[in-house]
């Protein structure tokens, strides 16, 4: 099965002989659910011209409806992730109203690179949800994992036994060893000692679809900022209150903040920073956020020697309850 990437264009495209119009019936539902008998869209159109036959529809936002990752949950053992962080995608195909075929497509909430060209699907039978050749930096307390797509089979997982896959899913693979992976990827993490300062686990939706874990080992420092509005207020009367003021202030709200650095890292720890940066969705100690920081510079060992990022974040919330 094709997984794509719903943070870029997908498109689907009809062109066939003597065609002047075309027609795509797009169904949508996570696993778990009923396939649907009604399409969730119906996309039409007729051809430009009849030099200019093809027509071509982006489905990737249609699919990002379904998909709606809001935390991750640490795992010990090989378990199925949550069914709202990916979903499935059929389109069924029209050519002058008569059907020409139909396809089924598995979609992740990643993107893709300007330099992978359109439409870049995997369609591998195991696809690792991360970069392979980064080492996780973990603590003791808690427990990464690495989400990994398999087609339909059995599995040797590392230090575990047989995967039994019964339809096209998305798993979580802890890391519970420096060492773990299945018959076709290796997954590297590395246990650090922080005697000093307290770790702060930040997990986020990476550019694949999953999630990552990225622990910020050193000094951490937390802000807030407040905003209001002010206005003059009229004297109760001639001889006014003197504790009273002239002005008042209302609509009183706070942000929180906080900086957070990594510790040392090596050089392809820029791509979780760019990851991070480019992420939809972010925790840090399953508490949500947004990136404050708009920008890194890439570090080099050549020249930083030893590499630290820091970066900040700002809680996703008010101080003050005003949710309603």
């Amino acid at each position: 099965m094709k997984k794509i990437f719903v943070r870029s264009p997908y498109l689907i495209t009809i062109d066939e002989v003597d065609q002047t119009s075309a027609k795509l019936d797009v169904y949508l539902w996570n696993k778990g659910d009923s396939v649907p008998t009604i399409p969730a869209y119906t996309l039409s159109g007729t051809i430009a011209s009849e030099f200019q036959t093809a027509i071509s529809w982006n489905v990737a936002n249609y699919a990002k409806e379904y998909i709606k990752p809001v935390k991750p949950v640490s795992v010990s053992t090989p378990t199925e992730e949550s069914t709202k962080t990916w979903c499935y995608l059929k389109v069924v195909m029209y050519s002058n109203d008569v059907e020409i075929g139909e396809e089924t497509f598995a979609c992740l909430n990643g993107y893709t690179s300007y330099f992978d060209g359109q439409n870049f699907y995997n369609d591998g039978i195991v696809f690792p949800l991360v970069a392979t050749s980064i080492k996780i930096q973990k603590t003791p307390s808690f427990i990464p994992y690495v989400n990994v797509f398999y087609e339909q089979g059995e599995y040797e997982i590392i230090g575990v036994g047989t995967l039994s896959v019964g339809e096209p899913t998305m798993y979580k693979l802890p890391l519970t060893a420096n060492l773990n992976g299945d018959d076709y990827f290796e997954y590297f993490s590395e246990e650090i000692c922080e005697p000093k300062y307290t770790p702060v686990v930040c997990s986020f939706v990476n550019r694949y679809g999953g999630w990552q874990f990225l622990t910020f080992f050193k000094a951490s420092s937390e802000s807030i900022e407040v905003e209001s509005k002010d206005f003059n207020l009229l004297p109760s009367s001639i001889d006014y209150d003197i504790y009273q003021g002239q002005k008042q202030r209302f609509n009183f709200q706070g942000k929180q903040s906080i900086r957070c650095n990594t510790g040392w890292v090596n050089e392809n720890y820029f791509n979780l920073i760019q990851d991070l940066l480019l992420s939809e969705t972010i925790l840090l100690d399953n508490v949500p956020v947004t990136c404050k920081s708009k920008s890194s510079a890439k570090k080099t060992h050549l020249k930083e020697k030893n590499i630290n990022y820091e970066i900040e974040f700002e809680y996703n919330f008010g101080l003050i309850n005003d949710v309603i």
